[in-house]
């Protein structure tokens, strides 16, 4: 296996500030769009993401596998980093709507992680493997209660970095493009019913597409120790 990437923090965070800063003409492009409104991009929101990065490039400096036994309680700290961050009052508070998150995401991991690992074992591109992970989380039912883009973005990203590949990080340059193709996801790939099925690989191949595009080694640590 190539060698496990690192997260540069700084470099994401400058992206998501940016993207904090442009969010109102964002937003009004999304409207323009008919994509419909997302929440808004504020300090708050890009503190816990970067946080959720932070814990992820923890799990790549202790080479934890995505997908692998020890990782799906980490997928669930992911989830609760993007509504949380590190709050430890807000998580209390919210005590019972986590306890209803694990037990969604326990109902619905199993189908993602048995697809996840039959295509690893048949020797499927990282990136092939990140890009219909995340249609699968975001895709209905989707894993999480809220925060599955941001999360199934999260785990997507998981995937590339442990093989050596780079992530992918919100940025102006590519907010539109992504948050285009993730709403259909969600509205339209829906693996309970024939027509979910019956769609799915498109949105797999397209994403696909738009995944390879997107990923950016510039967030990518170099000269580790």
């Amino acid at each position: 296996m190539t060698a496990t990437c690192r997260l540069d923090l700084c470099e994401i965070d400058g992206a998501l500030l940016e993207v904090e800063r442009a969010w109102p003409r964002i937003d009004a492009r999304l409207q323009q769009l008919r994509i419909g409104r997302k929440d808004p991009f504020t300090a708050v929101l890009r503190g816990n993401m970067l946080s959720a990065y932070a814990y992820l490039d923890e799990l790549l400096a202790s080479e934890i596998a995505p997908f692998s036994p020890a990782c799906f309680d980490h997928m669930l700290v992911l989830n609760d980093r993007v509504h949380y961050g590190t709050d430890a009052a807000l998580m209390a508070e919210f005590a019972s709507a986590i306890e209803s998150n694990v037990e969604k995401f326990n109902d619905h991991i199993e189908p993602i992680a048995a697809w996840y690992w039959k295509h690893a074992d048949q020797g499927d591109h990282p990136c092939k493997l990140a890009a219909e992970t995340y249609v699968s989380i975001v895709g209905q039912p989707q894993l999480f209660i809220e925060g599955n883009h941001r999360t199934g973005s999260l785990i997507a990203s998981w995937i590339n970095l442990y093989a050596g590949f780079p992530p992918f990080v919100l940025s102006v340059d590519n907010a539109v493009d992504y948050f285009a193709p993730s709403a259909a996801i969600k509205q339209f790939a829906d693996r309970s019913t024939w027509r979910g099925r019956q769609q799915l690989p498109k949105y797999r191949k397209s994403f696909r597409a738009f995944w390879e595009d997107h990923v950016d080694a510039k967030y990518v640590r170099h000269g580790l120790e």
